[in-house]
């Protein structure tokens, strides 16, 4: 399953604004012939996040996808989506801020985690009500 996460992340980080028609697409060697066409066409359909379109800025959208290429340790992804966050105006500083932010959230889940923190406590620490 991780592979199949990293190899995600990678088509989609590398087809952001290619000019490609769906069936030479190049990422569609890395599937079964019968289903190369359809992958193509879900990743031109994926990739309207990054686009006008989208509720989230494309800037904003590329730094959500370094934290999670940081998180996920995927380093194909990190590298594509730090290059396309540039191509979208992001800097060094946005970029350093994202990746702590995966690490922070990382690192809290891990203590919460280990720690077997009670979710009703958790829950009135956030000011989240716990209507069923």
């Amino acid at each position: 399953m991780k592979r199949l996460t990293l190899l995600f992340f990678l088509i989609t980080a590398l087809t952001f604004g290619q000019e490609q028609e769906k069936k030479e697409a190049p990422w569609n060697v890395m599937y079964p012939e019968f289903m190369a066409e359809e992958a193509a066409e879900y990743f031109d359909e994926f990739n309207m996040l990054w686009s006008d379109e989208s509720p989230i800025n494309v800037k904003e959208g590329r730094l959500v996808a370094i934290a999670v290429s940081a998180a996920i340790r995927c380093e194909y992804c990190i590298a594509a989506q730090i290059e396309f966050a540039k191509k979208a105006g992001a800097n060094n500083e946005e970029i350093k801020a994202a990746i702590q932010i995966a690490a922070e959230i990382q690192r809290f889940s891990t203590l919460l985690y280990g720690n077997e923190f009670d979710a009703d406590t958790f829950n009135k620490l956030i000011g989240r009500d716990n209507k069923e």
